[in-house]
């Protein structure tokens, strides 16, 4: 599924930017070296997203965090935000609301 997406991000940039951009270099440099690319490429897919917008992130501090990734577009999806939340009332929320408290106070210490 990550090949899939990634190649889908790549022509939708390879689409915007031409043949004679990086993502140009970078789309031919990978057919020629890559079988599964050119089999993703040949299929024309832009917009594949994640199934899946969850994330386990290991803070140093607080343990694991079960959170949910939301990605945010900018107009011309030059950039991206990623905005990570976690449900009301679990472990994960209450260890968020303390990270925005406690923020990097422990890498300062």
């Amino acid at each position: 599924m990550h090949s899939r997406i990634f190649t889908s991000e790549l022509r939708a940039v390879y689409s915007r930017q031409g043949a004679d951009s990086r993502a140009g270099q970078i789309v031919d440099a990978l057919l020629e070296q890559s079988s599964e690319f050119a089999g993703l490429w040949s299929a024309h897919e832009i917009g594949v997203r994640r199934e899946r917008d969850s994330k386990r992130v290991q803070h140093p501090g607080l343990g694991i965090l079960e959170l949910h990734c939301q990605v945010l577009f900018d107009a011309d999806q030059a950039q991206v935000l990623l905005v990570y939340t976690a449900t009301p009332g679990t472990e994960s929320h209450e260890k968020l609301q303390l990270l925005s408290v406690v923020g990097d106070r422990q890498s300062h210490a």
